[in-house]
């Protein structure tokens, strides 16, 4: 036997209060002919009146609130590069042995449109990103990003930001490198084989990174002109990152 619950309470409440209303017409009126006829009459609209609430007045409202919960996206996924992202970048690009066919690739300008992202973000997926990683190199990844791992932390208590599989992937991969990097508290004594296993570590996380860093500098251009305008001044990969606009 099923539970009562509230809704079962809420629909016999609504009956009540259509018997009672039902009941006055007829003590008032005396007319059961035309109250029929009403009753069928609003028979006849009610598909149209569930057409209306159930399927347009639901589309607007889950319209709004996808719109509402991207714009709450944007909002962490800016913060996260604003505070880690770009930093770990431009961190990581000192270790790259082909920095420079990277840099090429990835300096933007205004030009920049949607076709243009689409084909660097294509281009990303065949580049062999080539690392020397170094026990010095470890320490300073190890120290820089061990102050990050809070922050990391905290993007995984964001429900909105989870529904995003490639974001979230590369928070994974990005805290799996700081734990891996912080149970390791003699760096210089590492083998050769465990420096290779973290590098490996290094060059998922940068290539997620990265590709992560071109969908958020798509949407800047296409949503937040004004972000996108800072952004490009502070780009990891231009060689000339200079945020005062000077004039011209």
């Amino acid at each position: 036997m099923k539970k009562f619950t509230f809704n079962h309470l809420i629909i016999l409440i609504l009956l009540f209060i259509s018997l009672i209303f039902f009941s006055l017409q007829q003590f008032i009126f005396h007319n059961l002919h035309e109250s029929g006829f009403l009753l069928f009459q609003d028979l006849i609209f009610m598909p149209i009146e569930i057409l209306l609430v159930t399927f347009i007045l639901d589309k607007i409202l889950r319209d709004r609130e996808k719109k509402e919960r991207l714009q709450h996206q944007n909002i962490v996924i800016n913060s996260f590069f604003s505070e880690i992202g770009t930093d770990t970048i431009r961190l990581l690009n000192k270790d790259i042995v082909n920095i420079k066919e990277l840099s090429i690739l990835l300096c933007m300008d205004q030009n920049w449109d949607n076709v243009k992202f689409d084909n660097v973000f294509k281009t990303l997926s065949s580049i062999c990103y080539q690392f020397n990683i170094t026990p010095d190199s470890l320490k300073t990844i190890k120290a820089a990003l061990s102050e990050k791992k809070t922050y990391v932390i905290s993007f995984f208590s964001n429900p909105n930001l989870l529904e995003i599989d490639s974001f979230t992937n590369m928070l994974w991969a990005f805290y799996h490198l700081i734990d891996e990097l912080e149970h390791r508290t003699e760096i210089y004594e590492l083998p050769d084989s465990d420096i290779e296993h973290l590098k490996n570590d290094i060059i998922r996380i940068y290539g997620m990174l990265v590709c992560q860093w071109i969908i958020y500098m798509k949407n800047l251009k296409d949503k937040y002109p004004y972000l996108w305008s800072l952004a490009l001044r502070v780009n990891p990969f231009s060689e000339n990152n200079d945020v005062i606009i000077k004039q011209r």
